[in-house]
């Protein structure tokens, strides 16, 4: 069973590299400037969920340049669990503003 079509397993990729280099940073400001007190999960959670979205927005239409120099949209299907991609580019920081919120909230 495929879950995605085109470009669509990228969204998972972006998100573990986006976890993986925002723990890093995380880890590297509590390391060198001293930051004593760990960020919550949620809000950890929330924002890798925001960087994802934006990242797989952008990403989310493939295009060219033609011979005039104007860009060019192709119809490929790109989609995870048959949501386009440019919807998951909504979804994601929606999920991540919630968490975020219930992050400052808890």
């Amino acid at each position: 069973m495929i879950i995605w079509k085109g470009k669509g397993i990228l969204i998972f990729l972006y998100f573990i590299a986006t976890a993986i280099v925002l723990g890093v940073i995380n880890a590297l400001l509590k390391e060198y400037l001293g930051l004593s007190n760990q960020v919550p999960f949620e809000i950890f959670m929330g924002l890798v969920l925001i960087v994802t979205g934006i990242w797989t927005k952008l990403t989310a239409e493939d295009y060219y340049i033609d011979e005039e120099g104007r860009k060019k949209y192709l119809d490929i299907v790109n989609d995870l669990f048959f949501i386009k991609m440019k919807t998951w580019g909504l979804i994601l920081p929606s999920i991540g503003v919630g968490l975020i919120i219930y992050g400052v909230i808890k």
